[in-house]
């Protein structure tokens, strides 16, 4: 990193060097000035300020914001869909479940003029493990009353479809969050708000480590630890891996506290996106249930879960 030099300039010396050498009138007039009053008897002006000498440092979690909020900027003015494969792993009621692979589709919304030119959109398929394999989802933001039309996909009446909200109890059933929250925009979005949350209490340590790789990517980790278990937060340990290029993050996990001191971490969730394709130019037929290459029945449920 560039130093610089925290010494003042000579720079400023020249105007009164030139007035001393070349004055315009008499370098002393017959009558002196008046002695400037004690500082004692200065008043200060109401409008000035007080200095802040001893400012407080910043929070740990200040630089880990800044960059969440830089890659949020970063894929609001250049990421307008992408497809990829998601791979997940979640702990639900306590208990850890299987890695799953998901195939996803994902078009952010985009206005012109505050007119709406495409509404947010996913379509999920997932391919693994075998019980859930064959499963899709398909959401567009303001359409179906906002619900999403789900194929039950796995090994039994794989081929049952229905409409439900996102955040119905058979949706949350086997999901942590809601497939209005996929993606890096909702990722970027979260890892803000929980750190400006966590920002306002003490207890946070992080840590920021180059070269790090996802797959073929070049990424900057950043992992946060709360070394104390309190009821304001929400993990005790947290990875996130943003790509250098892109700005997006494409990873992320987080680990509760061990059931015992000294113990392992336990796993709440980890995210990883891979097989990336920024800008692809998904289209309507992408997100129409009726895409032949799609596995929804023709004749469907209207859920009301």
């Amino acid at each position: 990193m560039r130093q610089h030099d925290s010494r003042p300039s000579a720079a400023w010396l020249r105007p009164l060097l030139l007035g001393l050498l070349f004055p315009a009138g008499p370098l002393f007039s017959a009558e002196e000035p008046p002695l400037p009053a004690p500082v004692e008897q200065i008043e200060l002006d109401e409008q000035v300020e007080p200095v802040e000498l001893d400012q407080k440092p910043e929070h740990p979690l200040r630089p880990a914001i800044r960059l969440a909020r830089a890659s949020h900027q970063s894929i609001t003015e250049n990421i307008r869909d992408y497809t990829c494969t998601i791979i997940r792993r979640e702990r639900m009621k306590g208990k850890l479940g299987t890695y799953q692979l998901l195939r996803a589709k994902i078009r952010h919304e985009e206005k012109q003029d505050d007119e709406l030119v495409h509404p947010f959109s996913v379509y999920l398929r997932f391919t693994q493990p075998s019980e859930v394999k064959g499963r899709e989802a398909l959401f567009v933001a303001g359409r179906n009353s906002g619900k999403v039309f789900v194929r039950r996909g796995g090994q039994r009446q794989s081929y049952l479809s229905s409409y439900l909200r996102p955040d119905s109890r058979l949706m949350m059933k086997e999901n942590r969050y809601p497939i209005t929250d996929i993606g890096f925009k909702r990722l970027a979005e979260r890892l803000i708000q929980g750190m400006e949350q966590d920002s306002q209490h003490e207890e946070s340590e992080v840590t920021f480590f180059s070269n790090a790789k996802i797959g073929d990517r070049n990424c900057t980790r950043v992992e946060v630890v709360h070394p104390i278990q309190r009821d304001h937060f929400s993990f005790h340990r947290s990875m996130t891996f943003y790509d250098d290029e892109d700005k997006m993050p494409i990873a992320y996990a987080s680990y509760y506290w061990p059931r015992v001191p000294g113990g392992k971490p336990r796993l709440l969730e980890e995210y990883i996106y891979t097989n990336i394709k920024l800008n692809v130019g998904l289209a309507a037929k992408d997100f129409d249930r009726k895409n032949p290459e799609y596995g929804f029945s023709r004749s469907e449920k209207n859920g009301t879960e």
